[in-house]
């Protein structure tokens, strides 16, 4: 075996005794530099993924204003918003688009993915739920989280209505699932699971057409700031389902602005 330059704990061939190595502050300064580009390019893909709905001012659907509601001892506002989950993201409903940049593969939340409710107030959410479904890669997503009470309403297309804090996760559709963004109230935490629904819109002309179970459920809103909100179901393609139409901002995914 040829011998190798250098001793065992000395410095490295061809630095000398003593010599400062200039390669490993080199070497940071690269990997921080490649780190920012790497940041940077994922931050110009995210906005480049934004859209603004056309079918609201900026974009935002702004909650309805219903009144006040007594929550735990204490009068706050209370205010409902509605929106749907549809199998075919270039259908069209009474002329809104569901996604000005559908696919009839994709599925998405419409009409709209941004919503604008007031800080710590009551809001009543109700989903039509329209699309297909099936099994969650995690069961955790299939329990309701932060509503009040604990609870969610499923009301199937023939009327039943059941109240429920939890739904089988392998019948799911979609989750509606909501968290603070960085720095915005970190305790913040909801999460609603969809059911799976057979009975599809027919044809993309009409995403309205077929029939929906209706998901209802009311929760506190938090701190001022930016929510973001995701769907937790598989719905995309690739690894796990979570490519395609998942990893594309707008679809399943957007923001809820607490003001």
């Amino acid at each position: 075996m040829a011998e190798s330059q250098g001793t065992v704990g000395g410095p490295p061939a061809g630095i000398a005794e003593g010599e400062p190595n200039r390669a490993r502050p080199m070497g940071i300064i690269l990997t921080f530099v490649v780190a920012l580009v790497a940041i940077g390019g994922v931050a110009a893909f995210f906005v480049s993924e934004t859209y603004t709905s056309p079918n609201y001012p900026n974009g935002i659907q702004v909650a309805t204003r219903v009144g006040t509601a007594v929550v735990a001892g204490q009068t706050v506002p209370h205010v409902s918003l509605a929106f749907q989950t549809y199998p075919d993201s270039t259908g069209t409903v009474d002329g809104k688009q569901v996604h000005p940049n559908g696919s009839s593969s994709w599925p998405a939340y419409g009409f709209t993915n941004q919503f604008q409710v007031p800080a710590h107030s009551l809001v009543t959410v109700t989903i039509r739920q329209y699309d297909s479904g099936g099994s969650l890669n995690d069961p955790f997503f299939s329990n309701v989280i932060g509503t009040i009470g604990g609870t969610a309403t499923i009301t199937t297309p023939a009327g039943k209505t059941t109240t429920v804090r939890q739904w089988d996760p392998n019948k799911i559709g979609h989750t509606f699932t909501m968290r603070g963004t960085p720095g915005v109230d970190p305790s913040f935490f909801l999460n609603v699971p969809l059911p799976t629904n057979a009975n599809l819109p027919e044809g993309s002309s009409n995403d309205d057409a077929g029939q929906h179970y209706t998901v209802r459920f009311s929760f506190m809103s938090g701190s001022k700031g930016t929510y973001a909100w995701n769907c937790e179901f598989p719905c995309g393609s690739m690894v796990a389902g979570f490519g395609g139409v998942m990893n594309t901002y707008g679809f399943m995914s957007g923001f809820v602005h607490v003001v």
